[in-house]
């Protein structure tokens, strides 16, 4: 049939009604939007919540969750959900692992509705005169990594009041004020930065907080735990330490002065503090996590069992729990304003990550290095790790570095199918979340060698630390930044255009990552064809064949691809992850035969590759004449050593 045709058949009359609507039939229209969530003010929550937690139910990992919220004088109450902890850049909380929700009032249940587009909002209509409401529901922990981190086993729990609550809509978090207790396994113990902790039996109660200060101050919880004093000057700062033996609560000598250095050195470059008292939260086990998050008064650290006991497995791993402490100063009390939030349910907006972690890294690997957690070496050796990954980053030749910190929130929406985040097939060409840890520590490393240049060695990104966030000493109120406030306390400490300086790295596309560092710092990076000591140690022990600098391509001791670069050789050849390689030129995978193939490369002889995907078998030609190329950081006669400076510790 004809479109004129057609057209006759439906009576159409006219061009409008030709481009959908017919005589006797209307369009459809859309169904009106819900009414909005009330939007958080700043005045005071009538009353206090009381929340009880169950977690004896340990070895299943079902905590159950009681609520007692005053309602007097309301006629609906609007519940939320924490999806999101103000001033931290995390995935959305996990709402799927809440179950069995129960309203009762005076003993009648109620019903309840969740909110059809705020689906961590829930809805209960009041009767007239009611004064309380009681509230219970189930949180489920994952009791596999497969399907999420694993934080309560049978002998130890990270108790995350985020997952524990549910709040009033319509109030800052700062202004609703929760009492809360928690029932743990028989005999277990316990540390928080929760202050007035009374114990009967295994009923521990906290003094009331506001919900923001809850959220704050997790709970460990473990059969067998021990604390270590790591300062009391001028505050308490104390190690805990949960393990699935006693025996595994042992932290050697060793590693705890090395830890009360690192705190001493932390004071000489803030020049202050934001915590009444600091508890490190570390959890070892092998079967427990990842959880990694900081606070304002503590930060929580699931590390493998034998983190403190296998120095040469996690011996340059030894300083990671102080990113966290880090963070007490960077990103707790001096947030990024975008990233503080009225409640748990306002998304962060990620603007300032390249300073809320770029320079959290940057700081925790210097105050690792000053305090002797970390040899000098290994301090060079990160960076020569990071400036060598970061040599050519092909995305940034369409995307800003800002927006890449963005990825956390873009990835939002993936959460339900990926609740650990959806992983991306071309990192470095897509760029995400990571680049603004990565790539913003050698921004703070080009500021604080153009520091010390400008200012003939007088000043430091040290003099910066302090006069930005050393400041109102002993205070636990957070001081929100915008970036011309960065760029005012920069300009305190050395004068320079330093809005130009900084937009030019993070808000531009088409440049070249900034090793400008490195070179001001008295090192270059260079390459050759050896792999360094540690790199070759690494892929002996892995079996891992590293050809990132090469041909561009990552491949287990199995010869399955673990990662491609985006434009290089292999990417050319038609290579992804996942894909196996089975041959090379003809001779069975191995790690030794494609280096080997590699360094005798030509541009005339392709590297023949025989690949699997699935079941499927096919065959690729790799054109490369560069042979192996491995990166080393070498110290430049003659100039002045800034990146030696850096690492000095500070008397």
């Amino acid at each position: 049939m004809t479109a004129m045709a057609l057209v006759a058949l439906l009576g159409v009359t006219d061009c409008g009604a030709a481009n959908g609507a017919t005589a006797g039939w209307q369009l459809p229209q859309a169904t009106p939007a819900p009414a909005p969530i009330a939007q958080p003010q700043d005045v005071a929550y009538p009353g206090t919540l009381r929340l009880e937690v169950d977690a004896t139910d340990a070895m299943r990992g079902i905590h159950r969750i009681h609520e007692t919220i005053p309602v007097r004088g309301m006629k609906q109450l609007t519940l939320l959900f924490p999806q999101w902890v103000p001033g931290d850049p995390v995935p959305p909380n996990v709402l799927d692992q809440v179950a069995g929700l129960v309203f009762h009032l005076g003993g009648k249940r109620l019903p309840w509705r969740r909110d059809p587009v705020e689906q961590a909002a829930f809805h209960v209509d009041l009767p007239q005169g009611a004064q309380e409401v009681d509230v219970d529901f189930e949180f489920l922990f994952p009791s596999s990594r497969a399907i999420g981190p694993v934080l309560s086993t049978p002998t130890m729990v990270d108790l995350q009041w985020q997952s524990h609550v549910l709040y009033p809509a319509g109030y800052y978090s700062r202004r609703i004020q929760v009492d809360p207790a928690v029932t743990l396994p028989h005999d277990w113990q316990f540390a928080s930065s929760l202050d007035g902790a009374t114990r009967v039996g295994d009923v521990v109660r906290f003094s009331p907080v506001s919900l923001d200060v809850l959220v704050d101050s997790p709970v460990m919880a473990a059969r067998w735990m021990k604390q270590y004093a790591l300062s009391d000057d001028p505050v308490p700062v104390r190690l805990d330490v949960a393990a699935d033996t006693e025996s595994g609560l042992v932290v050697p000598p060793e590693a705890l002065d090395k830890y009360r250095r690192e705190v001493a050195q932390a004071y000489k470059l803030f020049g202050g503090q934001h915590y009444d008292h600091y508890d490190m939260l570390v959890w070892l086990a092998n079967d427990f996590g990842p959880g990694y998050f900081e606070q304002s008064r503590s930060d929580e650290n699931g590390l493998p069992a034998a983190f403190f006991s296998d120095p040469v497995r996690n011996g340059r791993s030894l300083g990671f729990p102080f990113h966290g402490f880090v963070h007490a100063w960077n990103g707790v009390f001096r947030v990024p304003a975008t990233m503080w939030t009225a409640n748990l349910n306002i998304a962060p907006q990620d603007s300032l990550l390249w300073v809320f972690e770029g320079l959290t890294m940057y700081w925790n690997g210097v105050l690792n290095a000053r305090s002797g957690v970390a040899s000098r070496e290994d301090a060079l050796r990160d960076w020569e790790s990071t400036a060598s990954a970061y040599a050519s980053r092909p995305g940034l030749q369409w995307r800003t570095l800002q927006d890449a910190s963005e990825q956390v929130l873009i990835q939002h929406g993936n959460s339900i199918l990926y609740p650990e985040g959806r992983l991306q097939p071309w990192p470095d060409w897509q760029l995400n979340t990571l680049d603004a840890y990565l790539q913003g520590q050698l921004i703070w490393l080009d500021i604080d060698t153009l520091i010390r240049e400008r200012s003939s060695g007088l000043k430091s990104l040290d003099d910066f630390g302090r006069g930005f966030f050393g400041i109102r000493n002993g205070s636990r109120v957070a001081v929100p930044y915008t970036f011309a406030d960065l760029v005012a306390a920069l300009n305190a400490v050395t004068p320079y255009d330093w809005a130009t300086f900084l937009r030019a790295r993070v808000e531009s596309v088409g440049i070249d990552t900034d090793l400008d560092g490195i070179t001001r710092g008295g090192y270059r990076l260079t390459w050759n064809d050896q792999p360094s000591v540690v790199q070759q140690a690494s892929e002996t022990k892995s079996g891992r064949a590293g050809l990132g600098f090469s041909v561009g391509i990552d491949l287990n001791k199995d010869g399955e691809v673990t990662s491609v670069v985006w434009g290089s050789a292999a990417w050319r050849a038609g290579l992804v992850v996942g894909a196996k390689v089975l041959s090379v030129n003809g001779q069975p995978y191995q790690a030794s035969v494609i280096k080997s193939v590699i360094s005798e490369s030509c541009a005339d002889r392709p590297i023949e590759l025989r690949v699997a995907r699935g079941q499927t078998e096919h065959s690729l030609s790799l054109t490369w004449e560069g042979g192996l190329r491995y990166p080393h950081l070498e110290r430049v006669p003659g100039t002045p050593a800034l990146l030696d400076d850096i690492l000095r510790p500070r008397p």
